[in-house]
């Protein structure tokens, strides 16, 4: 079978133009596709808006991006806004800003200082937030789970948010639990360290179990 052919794509200004396959897309200002994106790389400075889904081995973003379906990708990085009509799947993320699934999001890598809202499961082999706003997700699932509270402010902007910094959960399931400022029903890890202004339902550990003085928990349950 012959190989895709993949022509590059360079864009400056307002443009508008059809989905496709593509090699390396670097664009500059309000940039809009009809329809999917599959490319290599996509580096875009300032508002993107893709109709369909956007497939990229690497994804840069300097603004914000909206797309109507998934966003699939080797690796995420740089600053702004993404939103997404369905869910998110990455390699490895690591962005500044917020957030938005209407989805699952789900990468071996996640580290995130800003906002997220998934609608879904929010999944990692290692999960990093540092929070400079209000976050849900339905359900986290990984291999180690860190959520705490940014000590500085300055991407409150960024995230576009005004209210508390604390992440809220149905349920949140690993081997290593770190948590700070959540608000969780169930907690279940190995290790189980709970820090200042986490409020938890439940919690069932096998290892180990931290709570600090700050924190609240209704019921703990050590498992053999």
């Amino acid at each position: 079978m012959a190989e895709v052919k993949r022509p590059d794509l360079k864009f400056m200004g307002d443009t508008k133009t059809a989905g496709g396959t593509f090699g390396n897309v670097k664009m500059t200002g309000n940039s809009a596709f009809s329809g999917d994106v599959d490319c290599l790389k996509l580096t875009q400075i300032g508002e993107l808006d893709v109709q369909g889904s956007l497939r990229a081995k690497e994804f840069k973003l300097t603004g914000e991006c909206e797309t109507g379906g998934r966003l699939d990708a080797g690796v995420v990085g740089g600053r702004g806004e993404i939103r997404c009509g369905s869910g998110i799947r990455g390699e490895r993320i690591d962005f500044t800003g917020s957030i938005r699934a209407n989805g699952d999001v789900e990468a071996d890598s996640l580290e995130l200082d800003g906002a997220i809202y998934v609608a879904g499961l929010l999944g990692a082999d290692s999960l990093d937030v540092k929070m400079y706003g209000p976050c849900r997700a339905k359900e986290i699932g990984g291999t180690r789970i860190r959520l705490r509270r940014s000590r500085a402010t300055k991407l409150m902007n960024l995230a576009n948010v005004k209210e508390d910094a604390v992440f809220q959960a149905e349920q949140i399931e690993g081997d290593t639990v770190e948590l700070e400022h959540a608000s969780v029903g169930v907690v279940r890890g190995n290790r189980v360290k709970l820090g200042p202004g986490c409020r938890i339902g439940r919690v069932e550990y096998r290892d180990e179990l931290n709570v600090h003085a700050g924190a609240a928990v209704k019921e703990t349950v050590k498992r053999s």
